[in-house]
This record gives structure tokens, C-alpha cells and sequence, in this order.
């Protein structure tokens, strides 16, 4: 299970620089890409503890159903937070093109 611990480091690690990268980093996509791949390999060491469960596997397993919680409210709060600065560079676009437009009119 070390690798699993590893694993789930690793995306703690990814996550908590994610928060720190400014959206239009480029860094910014190689961190979610990263993380998309951890997520993915996490995944599959899962599948194989479930394949063939065992009784003491049970306190594991809850563990990591915290964690996974957890790792999935942390990427829904960075998705919204960059969802919001899309929208704000949108809305400030759309006032620069207004104010452009005024001008134009002069």
C-alpha cells in the first residue's frame, strides 16, 4: 500500500500548488494534467484492493474514501475558483470592448 501512500501525497502536493499557481500559468495545465494522471493511477490501485476485498482492508478502505472526499472537495473548490476568473476576464473584456466602442464613436 506504500504506493498508494505515495500516490495520495503526490496529489495532496499537486493540489496545494494548484491553489498557489496563478489560472493563467502556464504551470497551471501541467499541474492538471498531472493530477488527472495521479487521479487515474490512484484509481486503478483501488481497483485491485477491490477485486478481492479482504475483512482488515475495511479500515483502509474507509481511509481512503475520507481521502478521496476530501481530494474531490479541494478540486471542486480550485474548479470554481478558476471558473470565477474566467467569467470576471470575460465580463472585463466585454467593458473594454464597450469603452472601445464609445471611443470609436467620437
Amino acid at each position: 500500500m506504500s504506493s498508494l501512500d505515495r500516490l495520495n501525497h503526490e496529489i495532496t502536493k499537486v493540489i496545494q500548488h494548484l491553489q498557489e499557481v496563478p489560472a493563467e500559468d502556464i504551470e497551471s495545465d501541467e499541474l492538471v494534467s498531472n493530477l488527472l494522471d495521479l487521479v487515474a493511477q490512484r484509481q486503478l490501485l483501488l481497483d485491485d484492493v477491490l477485486k478481492e476485498p479482504k475483512d482488515e482492508d475495511k479500515s483502509f478502505l474507509e481511509a481512503q474514501l475520507v481521502l478521496t472526499n476530501q481530494f474531490t472537495k479541494e478540486a471542486i473548490s480550485l474548479l470554481k475558483h478558476r471558473q470565477e476568473l474566467l467569467h470576471l476576464g470575460r465580463k472585463s473584456q466585454r467593458q473594454l470592448n464597450v469603452y472601445k466602442s464609445i471611443d470609436s464613436n467620437r
